[in-house]
């Protein structure tokens, strides 16, 4: 039977049987009572095999979907079996204490105040203490860091798209030794522990606001090198700071650094500069028979919108040369896919849009889709990259940086004869800030007749300058794209495209000096002649 949360033991610490109210009944009493996912944190705190730990999880797991609920007798197993070590109570109060299911610890009779000090700072431990670190973690690891570390996961080839909790996950890990937690005991006692956990903490430490708990990893992997050292004389772990604000990685955001107002007033003040462009003295082009041919203005072309706004880390980019760095989700890049896609599709553009491809299949995407996709009766192939980036470089969602003469090589391959003589438009939203560790990556086109000069007939546009960044405001999109797309929408039956980016490059420099903040659009073209958007009369 469970006692009242009144009564407390005057002692809380003893030795022998001596704790009456921690039975094999009060557990399976107990056990009815648990949420699912603390039955799942004293699984894995408690079991010391993670192959049974994890087969049965997954059982409870399935069965709790189908049917709403389990008498799973997880506890209750592993009461039966542990019941004959002397520390077999301790370990279950530990567990209850970490997980911080303190209903039951007083209805236990025990006071919290006392056992929380007893096993979280004199120092006493019978769980194993990678595995309360382990459960530290995953209580840190929410929704969005799950998923991204099931990404990451599988670029190592390891499927945990089963499992829906992180201890499942780092019980899959144990079972396939890509993590090692070992325990060892002579007559029924602790004597030492043993782990590698290098893998994992390389993965950690990639995660904005979870890099302390790699440190902690590693800290205590180190701890236990020696032999024969007690589980008793290890300190408890420190508790890890949480819910860090994420780092912004290269693309900065400028709210950082201005008030909400200051951008209100710089959207407000995007139509002013396109009044005065005239009498800035951009005036517009006037149609002649230098332009490329608009064949068919229902069709004009393919523009293929790639939005890169979540990242995870990746076993390409953890083993990478260089001191690679979390990249964080890029907030408001959606705005900047809608605005694009809005703006094109008015244009009569077939729009393709993809989100978060990673760098293999980002490369294969774009080929299929100027392979297949890009017709000869399409006019222009305009590609548009939302990303984070480095001088001459985008990140793909695996956080892996792809060169864009590699992207621009696509265009020129021997399987997209098609595209030869099409103008063919790059625009970049990234950053171009230098780095020096460059990454090298292998040219994947072949060379071409030689009658055929590589690379013409392309212009690319970068949202900044080398060793700039370019601005995002989460609340309104990149200050590029949204000016990009405003400046289309309005000028396009007027101006051939490189003057349009003219316009665009007069504006964001306008807005960026009334921001104090170092942007400027540059243009690359081997454009032959004037390119239009649409046919004009």
């Amino acid at each position: 039977m469970l006692k009242s949360d009144a009564l407390t033991h005057s002692r809380w610490y003893t030795t022998g049987d001596t704790y009456p109210s921690i039975n094999i009944q009060s557990i399976i009493e107990i056990e009815k009572e648990l949420e699912p996912y603390d039955l799942i944190s004293l699984v894995f705190l408690l079991y010391d095999v993670p192959e049974t730990a994890l087969q049965r999880l997954i059982i409870f797991q399935r069965v709790y979907k189908d049917i709403g609920g389990s008498n799973s007798n997880l506890l209750q197993e592993w009461a039966r079996h542990a019941q004959n070590r002397d520390m077999w109570k301790h370990q279950f109060l530990e567990a209850l204490i970490t997980c911080q299911i303190y209903n039951v610890v007083r209805k236990l009779g025990f006071n919290v105040a006392a056992v929380k000090k007893q096993y979280q700072e004199n120092g006493e431990h019978f769980i194993n203490p990678m595995k309360k670190l382990l459960y530290k973690l995953c209580e840190n690891i929410d929704s969005e860091k799950l998923h991204k570390l099931k990404k990451t996961l599988s670029t190592y080839s390891i499927d945990t798209t089963m499992f829906e909790s992180c201890e499942l996950i780092f019980l899959d890990l144990m079972c396939r030794k890509f993590i090692e937690v070992q325990q060892y005991q002579y007559a029924q006692k602790i004597t030492g522990n043993e782990y590698n956990i290098e893998n994992l903490a390389k993965i950690i430490e990639n995660f904005s606001g979870l890099e302390d708990f790699a440190k902690q990893l590693r800290d205590l992997e180190a701890m236990t090198k020696t032999e024969g050292r007690d589980i008793h004389s290890h300190p408890d772990v420190p508790p890890s700071a949480v819910n860090k604000d994420e780092l912004t990685v290269k693309e900065d955001k400028v709210e950082d650094k201005f008030t909400h107002k200051m951008f209100d007033d710089t959207f407000d003040l995007i139509n002013e500069f396109m009044g005065k462009l005239t009498m800035d003295g951009l005036a517009t082009d006037k149609l002649n028979n230098d332009t490329y041919c608009i064949k068919n203005p229902s069709k004009v072309g393919v523009c293929y919108i790639l939005n890169q706004e979540d990242f995870h880390p990746s076993k390409s980019s953890i083993e990478s040369k260089g001191n690679f760095k979390p990249l964080d989700k890029r907030k408001g890049s959606t705005k900047d896919k809608l605005a694009l896609e809005e703006t094109m599709s008015k244009l009569n553009f077939e729009v393709i849009t993809r989100d978060n491809l990673d760098r293999q299949t980002m490369l294969e995407d774009i080929k299929n889709v100027i392979k297949y996709r890009v017709q000869k009766y399409h006019s222009m192939f305009m590609l548009c990259i939302l990303s984070h980036g480095i001088k001459g470089h985008v990140y793909a969602a695996d956080s892996v940086k792809v060169k864009v003469e590699e992207i621009e090589s696509l265009l020129d391959c021997d399987e997209v004869n098609h595209l030869r003589g099409m103008p063919k438009v790059i625009v970049l939203q990234a950053c171009q800030v230098s780095n020096e560790d460059q990454y090298q990556d292998v040219d994947l086109a072949a060379d071409g007749p030689k009658y055929y000069i590589k690379k013409s007939d392309v212009l690319i546009y970068w949202a900044t300058a080398p060793d700039y960044e370019a601005y995002r405001i989460e609340a309104y999109g990149s200050l590029f794209i949204q000016i990009l797309c405003s400046v289309i929408q309005k000028y396009a039956d007027k101006d051939h495209l490189c003057d349009l980016f003219l316009k665009v490059n007069y504006i964001v420099h306008k807005a960026c000096t009334k921001l104090c903040c170092d942007q400027l659009p540059k243009i690359e073209s081997t454009l032959k002649k004037k390119l239009y958007l649409k046919r004009l009369a």
